[in-house]
């Protein structure tokens, strides 16, 4: 009976070595993953809008007229959503087509 005790208790010590150690490569992994919106971090201005270091590459495709490159573009600076980068364009559009 006592060797039944001893066996599980080692195959629970094992079990929970091989999920420590998954969740250890899983760590690491996600630690080298680029994420998007980690390349531009938005910083507010004096009268209340956001200013970002990639904005000037949407500037020019929205003068180019290719605001679905521009959206794109957002999305994948920024890590908007569809709905937020399509947001994003249009108020973008509104103060630079003025």
């Amino acid at each position: 009976m006592e060797y039944l005790a001893l066996f599980i208790s080692l195959i629970a010590l094992i079990a929970c070595l091989s999920v420590y150690n998954k969740v250890s490569a899983l760590e690491a992994r996600i630690k080298a993953m680029p994420f998007p919106g980690t390349q531009a971090v938005p910083t507010a201005q004096a009268e209340g809008s956001i200013s970002y270091s990639g904005q000037d590459e949407v500037i020019r495709l929205i003068h180019e007229g290719k605001k679905i490159e521009a959206i794109k573009k957002s999305r994948a600076l920024y890590g908007m959503s569809l709905l937020e980068a399509k947001q994003y364009v249009d108020d973008l559009t509104l103060k630079v087509l003025k």
